[in-house]
């Protein structure tokens, strides 16, 4: 089963709300439908472009900058050691639209709001939109064409980054972590979510504004400030070998860049600031500006 399209003879809402109520049956009744879903996204990815690395480039520059997760870039080229990608190497650059599943209670505008693109273009990829906005139901499937994002790092914050996983790149020093802050509820996990990767874990909580963020390990800062990906008020430390932690959303930062941090020092506070709908951490691991899953660091 195809995404939906409007028939020539849908004229009016009521004709496109019948539409609409035959796909759900067909969803519904159909075993195969999920599976056909799949099919068809995979049939209607975009065409693979071949990317030559330049002087500068960062593998999470080049994903950012063709509206791709670093994960399907590093997949799609079968990277296996992000330092061997040398200037001139061939890269195959894939773009998929996303297929979004509607929840209860959710509107065009949140979906928009969450991939980042106009109402409208929602609405030209899926014409039976232009009828039923207001009157999304569960289970709908709404194709999301996924546009190019502006790198997420750039100029001296990636280079100070950079340079500092150099420097440490020899550095042997455990990988274990405490938690960034006491007590949390987890609200959401590591891996694919809302069709994007989401690169740390949410933690929150209740407390939220007056709860402190602290350095799940010692190291020392290499931001800490506004940053413009979306993470709001985010500070970055690096641990060596490689190794780092992100802190976003912040309310408050105490810290400075260039500072040395001890296992638990107070950070900053929970916040509410960037791309977040709520106050919590937004916490992250990076081995060579890879992010990896918290869980396996964080001391149980």
């Amino acid at each position: 089963m195809g995404y939906p399209s409007v028939p020539p003879n849908i004229t009016a809402q009521e004709d496109a709300k019948q539409a609409v109520v035959e796909q759900t049956l067909m969803q519904a009744f159909n075993p195969f439908s999920a599976l056909q879903n799949n099919q068809v996204k995979k049939t209607t990815r975009g065409a693979v472009v071949t990317y030559a690395v330049q002087e500068g480039d960062t593998l999470s520059d080049i994903a950012y900058k063709y509206g791709i997760t670093l994960q399907d870039l590093i997949e799609e080229n079968k990277i296996t050691n992000p330092n061997m990608v040398g200037i001139g190497m061939k890269l195959n650059i894939r773009r998929d639209e996303v297929a979004h599943v509607v929840t209860r209670g959710e509107t065009l505008d949140q979906i928009a709001s969450r991939y980042d693109v106009k109402k409208e273009v929602l609405i030209r990829r899926n014409p039976l939109l232009a009828y039923l906005q207001n009157q999304l139901y569960v289970g709908q499937t709404v194709v999301v064409p996924m546009p190019a994002a502006k790198p997420a790092l750039a100029g001296n914050i990636q280079l100070r980054r950079q340079m500092a996983q150099a420097a440490s790149r020899k550095a042997s020093r455990s990988r274990a972590m405490s938690w960034p802050i006491k007590e949390p509820t987890i609200t959401s996990g590591f891996g694919s979510r809302w069709g994007k990767m989401h690169k740390g874990l949410d933690m929150w909580n209740e407390e939220e504004a007056k709860t402190p963020i602290q350095a799940a390990k010692e190291g020392i800062v290499v931001e800490a400030g506004a940053n413009r990906a979306g993470y709001g008020y985010l500070v970055v430390l690096d641990h060596g070998g490689g190794l780092q932690t992100f802190y976003a959303h912040m309310r408050k930062i105490s810290v400075y860049v260039g500072q040395e941090v001890d296992e638990g020092d107070i950070l900053g506070y929970m916040g509410n600031t960037g791309d977040s709908t709520g106050y919590h951490l937004h916490f992250e691991v990076r081995q060579d500006d890879i992010p990896v899953n918290p869980m396996p660091y964080l001391r149980r």
